[in-house]
């Protein structure tokens, strides 16, 4: 029937965009990997709580963004990364059953 025709060309337009929305965020996932895992390292270190130091300490760093000093922005953002890599496997692993 027409209608379904008119409703199936809708999915396969909008499935074929996401499809490209999510390669194209995928690449940039890829592409920060070192950076960010270079953030967790830094995060706890001793080079992170000699920065953390100067920060509590002196006026050095006041002119320059700080957040990657609290303890809760970079910790949230690890959480955060882990739960959002768990929904993209559990997701995956739903296309995947159904594929």
């Amino acid at each position: 029937m027409k209608k379904d025709v008119i409703r199936y060309e809708e999915i396969l337009n909008r499935s074929a965009d996401l499809k490209d929305e999510m390669q194209n965020l995928l690449q940039k996932f890829e592409e920060n990997l070192d950076e960010y895992n270079a953030l967790k390292n830094y995060y706890g270190s001793q080079e992170y709580l000699n920065d953390l130091e100067v920060s509590n300490t002196t006026d050095e760093y006041d002119d320059i963004n700080q957040g990657v000093l609290s303890e809760d922005a970079v910790f949230n953002l690890i959480g955060e990364m882990y739960h959002l890599n768990v929904d993209m496997l559990e997701i995956a692993a739903k296309y995947l059953r159904t594929h």
